[in-house]
């Protein structure tokens, strides 16, 4: 892959689209990465991102204690995850918190 696009045309002007603007890439990843910044995601969400059963995350880092005392916001103060008070009751994560830890214990999950 290449980010690099050399043209070399003298007098050349470019009209962007009302929809379209320029930002930088660094602004750019930093809106991005706000966007889930305060935002909540139900387990369905969760499932849906990570594109996983219900049995298998549960069985897998839901119910998993090594990784339950990380996320679970009762057992540790920077969990980002609201267990059920009671069976059938409903999950909350913290989105950004949640991405963050897929994308960073990936291979520890997956057992890769």
């Amino acid at each position: 892959m290449t980010d690099k696009i050399l043209i070399k045309i003298e007098n050349l002007e470019v009209q962007l689209p009302a929809s379209h603007i320029i930002v930088k890439k660094d602004e750019y990843l930093d809106l991005k990465n706000k966007v889930s910044q305060g935002q909540y995601m139900s387990l369905s969400e969760v499932l849906e991102m990570v594109s996983v059963s219900r049995p298998w995350i549960l069985e897998h880092v839901l119910y998993q204690p090594d990784i339950r005392s990380k996320i679970d916001i009762d057992k540790n103060k920077d969990g980002f995850v609201k267990y059920p008070d009671s069976q059938g009751g409903r999950y909350y994560f913290l989105a950004s918190k949640t991405k963050k830890f897929f994308e960073e214990n990936f291979a520890e999950i997956f057992s890769l």
